[in-house]
């Protein structure tokens, strides 16, 4: 199944990143790309991590991108649900 489809990331590689060591959403955004274009599987990404999406507050993660030779902060705010 695919988490996220902008980069084309699966819960397998997602699962392997956990495994490895992520342990934020910062850190599958930083290591995959995951939620660094529409953020729409940012909360499903979330699930997969070690805290689960038990969070009952807001979560703001940020970090920053290095794409086509850019650099951008990219913020992404995750909500319980």
């Amino acid at each position: 199944m695919y988490i996220c489809i902008c980069n084309a990331i699966t819960e397998k590689t997602v699962i392997e990143a956990v495994n490895n060591g992520a342990s934020t959403l910062g850190d599958l955004q930083a290591e995959l790309g995951v939620a660094s274009c529409c953020g729409c599987c940012a909360q499903t990404a979330s699930e997969y991590l070690p805290q689960g999406s038990a969070s009952t507050s807001a979560v703001k993660q940020e970090y920053v991108s290095e794409r086509h030779g850019r650099k951008a902060v990219v913020s992404t705010v995750l909500w319980p649900a």
